[in-house]
C-alpha cells in the first residue's frame, strides 16, 4: 500500500493521523505548511514549490503503476487543486498520456462542487477550477465523471463551459454511474484516477470547511468498493481531501477531527 500525506494546515497532527502506518504500508508524510500562496489559489511560486516537494518526497518510495494504487491525502477542500498537480506528476512518471501502451484514463470525482469555475484572476490554478485546468493541461484524461455535486452548480458549470459537455458527465448519486459502468461491462474499463472531497458527505457524517452534500459514508464506501472491483488493477491513484477547518471550534467535536480520521480510515481500508 502506497500512502502519501500532504499537510498544509497541521490538520493531520490534530487527527492523530497514524492509521496509514499499518504493517506493510509504504507511507510518506510531506509538510507543505511553510509554502505561501497555497490557500484556495495556487500561485506560480507555490506551484513550483509543491511540484518540487512532491518529486523529492515520492522519490523516497516505489510508487509505480501496476502494483497498488497510490493513495494521497491532502488536507481540506481549499487544496483540491492538488489533484491536478498530482495527476500531472503521475503522467510524467508513467506515460499515461493517451498514447502508447498506457493509453488515457478517466477521472471520477466525488465532490459537492463541480470545481469548474475560473477565478477572477483568469485561469490561475485554484480549488474551484482544477477540473478545468486538468482537462486543459493533461491530454491523458478521457472522460470526467462528477458524482454528488450540487445540480445548480453543475448546470452553471455547463453553461460557462459548454465545450466540456462531451467529456464531463454529471451524476447526482453513484447509482446512476454504476448503472452506466455495468452496461459498458468490465472489458470497457480504462485506467481511472479517483478523487474524493469529503464535502460530498452529509453534515451528519462530519463537518468540512465548505457547504456539503447529502451522501452517507456507507454510500461512499459502497461506491468505492464497486469502483475497486470494477476497475481492479486499472486504478492509478486515489486522493482524498475535505478535512475540517483546523481553527474552527467545531473541529474539536465528534464531527471534526474524530470524524475526519474515522472516514479517512474507512476510505483507506477499501483500497488496502
Amino acid at each position: 500500500m502506497n500512502v502519501t500525506v500532504y499537510d498544509f494546515t497541521g490538520i493531520y497532527e490534530n487527527e492523530s493521523f497514524d492509521f496509514y502506518k499499518k504493517e506493510g504500508a509504504r507511507s510518506l508524510f510531506c509538510s507543505l505548511k511553510d509554502i505561501s500562496g497555497t490557500n484556495c489559489i495556487c500561485d506560480d511560486y507555490a506551484f513550483e514549490e509543491i511540484r518540487g516537494r512532491i518529486k523529492a518526497c515520492e522519490s523516497e518510495g516505489e510508487w509505480t503503476i501496476g502494483k497498488e494504487p497510490a493513495i494521497r491525502f491532502f488536507d481540506n477542500g481549499n487544496y483540491h487543486y492538488m489533484s491536478r498537480i498530482l495527476m500531472e506528476d503521475l503522467c510524467e512518471k508513467d506515460r499515461v498520456d493517451g498514447t502508447g501502451e498506457s493509453g488515457g484514463f478517466d477521472l471520477i470525482v466525488f465532490d459537492h462542487h463541480p470545481d469548474m469555475k475560473w477565478t477572477s484572476f483568469g485561469e490561475i490554478l485554484s480549488c474551484g477550477c482544477w477540473v478545468l485546468r486538468a482537462l486543459k493541461d493533461i491530454p491523458g484524461i478521457s472522460n470526467v465523471y462528477i458524482v454528488g455535486a450540487d445540480s445548480k452548480l453543475m448546470e452553471e458549470a455547463y453553461q460557462d463551459n459548454p465545450e466540456v459537455r462531451d467529456r464531463v458527465f454529471y451524476f447526482e448519486d453513484f447509482s446512476a454511474l454504476k448503472e452506466e459502468l455495468q452496461k459498458a461491462g468490465k472489458d470497457a474499463a480504462k485506467k481511472v484516477y479517483i478523487s474524493v472531497d469529503k464535502d460530498v458527505l452529509s453534515r451528519d457524517e462530519l463537518l468540512t470547511n465548505w457547504d456539503q452534500g447529502d451522501m452517507s459514508l456507507e454510500e461512499l464506501k459502497d461506491a468505492l468498493i464497486f469502483i475497486k472491483e470494477y476497475y481492479g488493477d486499472n486504478i492509478l491513484a486515489v486522493d482524498v481531501c475535505g478535512e475540517c477547518d483546523v481553527d474552527a471550534p467545531e473541529a474539536f467535536g465528534s464531527l471534526g477531527f474524530e470524524a475526519g480520521n474515522r472516514i479517512n480510515d474507512c476510505i483507506l481500508s477499501v483500497f488496502s
